[in-house]
């Protein structure tokens, strides 16, 4: 139901908010909460103000793309909202087909299917025209988890962490102290606390990256554990790892416990001096080198799954990612559906000739921890490592890089440093393939709000926010790749 009164009364608060309020917050992790919340604040005007014409126009324009019927004149919202699903049904249905003849009517039948959504989603926030970029904030959304009332999960504070490590070590002389949330992370929680150890006069600076009840995504820190320790072990700069909680029902979230490490994500006091900023591209070069010419299996993978080929391992990828969204969506989202059918057909052939390596998957300055020189002491946050190509790392953290030293010196450093030269062929396919991996992030944290936490205002941006910035990204991203003409 269109309620006009009470979205203007919503867009004049938003207004108030952005333009006289956030100016005046000093902190910036307050300012950046104070976004999200007006952002949310948007979002509702808009289904009051304009969700209706903006269905009625959509599912008008796809009723006509795969032949259904138009909407009825006195249709109301309900009924549109029945109609959008049933449509975009018959457009998942009509995918394959239409891409399989792209360079004819399947391509204008996607075009016209991209630019009706496109339109939709404007039509509830303007600032989706604007493309995805406004979604990152260095990699990260920085804000605090909201508690979930009624988890029913013993508290995860001083007292609580104290009892929990006495029990584990069986010593009353431990104690934690300093706890503190850090913001940042989207999908873990991370607690730094010292560890204080009275009979020794001991104190160590640890921290804890944890689950959250539900993990977004279905990836876990059980997981990440294991290759963390054969890293940590070949020397690799990772935090120590020193040992896993599994038990999830312990504080709400399996969790691992490893050293704190020394610096900062923040590149700002290096990146404007030339010679330190180069040294820190250069190294980070050798890093990644290093990293994927370590044998898969000394790492701990699976040797089976190791003798794999790099374009074997991206299939089971891309069904693995295929078979979440399919089990997560709460809608059709055709938009999220066109560029994992593309991907799925579109393995790149040279890739089933190079062997397959570990790679980090999110490899960025948001991952990174450097000393005050620019020196890398830490590479964080493992939870998309896989075995794949090493040109996914490359293509991924290019973005990073590239304004700072130049794309040509870094490759020649990670190629210097014993690195393969990247599969250009393979470039397009993997920076797709990011867009869309984290599009279908979205798709899971909609449904983590809505199902499971009502609380975690990061996963009400991503879900119900930013979701459409990242579908119709991707897809435009896609339509303007197959209107180029095919290398003959």
């Amino acid at each position: 139901m269109t309620d006009l009164r009470s979205a203007r009364l919503l867009d004049t608060a938003v207004a108030t908010l952005r333009g006289e309020i956030l100016p005046l917050l000093g902190d910036p992790v307050s300012r950046i909460k104070l976004d999200h919340v007006t952002r949310l604040l948007w979002d509702v005007s808009a289904r009051m103000s304009a969700r209706e014409a903006g269905l009625r126009t959509l599912v008008g324009t796809l009723s006509a793309i795969v032949c259904l019927p138009p909407p009825p004149a006195d249709a109301d919202l309900e009924t549109l909202e029945r109609l959008r699903g049933e449509a975009e049904a018959k457009v998942a249905e009509k995918l394959p087909e239409w891409l399989s003849g792209a360079d004819g009517e399947g391509g204008e039948a996607l075009a016209k299917l991209v630019a009706a959504e496109r339109d939709f989603y404007i039509s509830q926030d303007p600032d989706v025209a604007n493309g995805s970029a406004v979604v990152y904030r260095g990699g990260r959304i920085e804000n605090e988890r909201v508690k979930a009332v009624g988890a029913g999960f013993p508290d995860l504070d001083a007292e609580g962490l104290t009892g929990y490590l006495r029990t584990r070590f069986g010593r009353d002389e431990v104690t934690a102290t300093g706890l503190k949330r850090i913001p940042g992370g989207f999908s873990k929680e991370t607690i730094f606390f010292t560890l204080e150890d009275a009979a020794s006069g001991k104190s160590d600076p640890l921290v804890i990256r944890k689950d959250l009840p539900v993990p977004l995504i279905e990836k876990t820190v059980v997981r990440e554990f294991p290759l963390l320790k054969h890293l940590h072990a070949q020397g690799f700069p990772v935090a120590e790892p020193l040992w896993l909680e599994d038990d999830a029902a312990r504080f709400g979230g399996a969790f691992l416990v490893s050293r704190r490490v020394a610096g900062t994500s923040d590149v700002a006091a290096w990146s404007s001096d030339p010679e330190r900023a180069r040294a820190a591209c250069n190294e980070l070069a050798r890093l990644l080198a290093r990293l994927h010419t370590y044998d898969p299996v000394a790492l701990g993978a699976d040797p089976a799954l190791a003798a794999l080929s790099a374009g074997e391992q991206m299939v089971r990828e891309v069904d693995l990612w295929i078979d979440l969204f399919h089990r997560k969506r709460a809608e059709s989202f055709p938009l999220q559906e066109l560029p994992l059918v593309w991907l799925r057909a579109n393995v790149p052939p040279v890739l089933f000739d190079r062997p397959a390596r570990v790679i980090h998957g999110d490899v960025g300055f948001h991952n990174l921890m450097f000393d005050e020189n620019g020196q890398v002491t830490a590479l964080l946050d493992w939870e998309f490592s896989t075995l794949g190509d090493p040109t996914q790392d490359l293509c991924f953290v290019r973005q990073f890089v590239e304004p700072i030293v130049g794309w040509d010196a870094f490759l020649a450093a990670y190629i210097a440093a014993g690195g393969a030269a990247p599969c250009e062929e393979a470039s397009f396919f993997y920076d797709l393939w990011t867009r869309t991996r984290n599009g279908v992030g979205c798709v899971d944290a909609q449904t983590l709000f809505d199902r499971h936490m009502p609380h975690e205002m990061r996963f009400a941006l991503a879900g119900h926010i930013f979701a459409p910035y990242m579908f119709v990204d991707q897809c435009e991203v896609l339509l303007r790749h197959l209107a180029q003409p095919v290398p003959a």
